[in-house]
């Protein structure tokens, strides 16, 4: 006896076809709806093990297209799947389908379709009977498609999982960013406002120094004036003394007179020196520009004296 097996997944036809042959029966396979009725058209089948999901044509077309014509609606169809429901058995009797198998077939329910089919098919168009073949133990067929499906389940579960995590993770590393932001935010203002404090102090110690500064300045360049209108008084009274009085003696006493002024007057040079020189470098330490004025009013007040000590020269 001739059994057509078919069935897209190669392993499911290695299993199925191993435990048909250990029945006793000859099995030729197909991998399409459309090869398995090519086969029919060319070869004498006495059974037939139809997939019920394929590509293309699937097990309840195929089985149709047998059962609907007239040169093969005696051969006799078994629907196998993957899936048991009355629905599928309902789609099943309606295509003309002697039976549902499960993927794996239980031993005793394919005896039980085989024994159906020898009594009500193959023992009438078979001349002679033909001696029952020695019961053989069954080795449990492996259903690898079921097998790769579960996995294809469990594998996409486990994406769904990771992507989940993921999205969690980085839905927390955003809350945590802008948790962190917001408490920073108070600090950052604080130290603005201690910078902006200590700039506003150092601004107006700046202002104050140079303020005092000029009037410091100011009050130099006064006394500068003040000793240069001296200096020239005492000139011109000189100058006058000398005039009107001609004898040596008067001209010693100028002499004398001069000279202590002139004594004076580097004693007075000197001291005005050493303070402006110091008023510079309290100018340089507080501001460029400060100093610089300071500089200019001491070299006027070096020129005065200068001015002055050739004059009385």
């Amino acid at each position: 006896m001739k059994v057509l097996l078919v069935d897209d997944s190669k392993a499911a036809r290695f299993a199925m076809g191993k435990l048909l042959k250990d029945q006793g029966l000859e099995v030729e396979m197909a991998a399409s709806g459309e090869e398995a009725l090519d086969k029919i058209a060319t070869e004498a089948i006495d059974i037939v093990f139809m997939d019920q999901s394929m590509p293309g044509m699937g097990g309840i077309a195929a089985t149709t297209a047998i059962t609907s014509n007239e040169k093969t609606a005696h051969i006799p169809v078994v629907l196998c799947t993957g899936n048991e429901g009355s629905k599928l058995e309902q789609m099943a009797e309606e295509a003309g389908a002697i039976g549902v198998l499960t993927k794996p077939p239980q031993e005793d329910k394919l005896k039980a379709v085989l024994a159906t089919i020898n009594v009500e098919t193959v023992t009438e168009e078979t001349p002679e009977e033909e001696p029952a073949p020695e019961e053989v133990v069954a080795v449990p067929a492996i259903d690898m498609d079921a097998i790769m499906a579960e996995v294809g389940t469990l594998l996409g579960s486990v994406r769904e999982n990771i992507s989940s995590v993921k999205q969690d993770m980085e839905q927390k590393i955003v809350e945590l960013v802008k948790s962190g932001e917001e408490n920073l935010r108070p600090l950052q203002e604080s130290l603005k406002k201690i910078d902006d404090r200590i700039v506003s102090q150092v601004k107006e110690q700046l202002s104050m120094d140079a303020g005092n500064t000029r009037i410091q300045l100011e009050a130099l360049r006064q006394q500068v004036e003040t000793a240069l209108e001296d200096v020239k008084e005492q000139e011109a009274k000189l100058r006058d003394d000398l005039m009107s009085q001609a004898d040596s003696r008067l001209e010693s006493l100028v002499d004398e007179r001069l000279s202590e002024l002139k004594d004076n007057i580097n004693k007075s040079q000197n001291a005005m020196e050493e303070q402006l020189a110091a008023m510079q470098a309290k100018v340089s330490a507080t501001s460029g520009i400060l100093g610089k004025a300071a500089l200019i009013a001491i070299l006027a007040a070096g020129a005065a004296f200068a001015a002055a000590y050739f004059l009385l020269k």
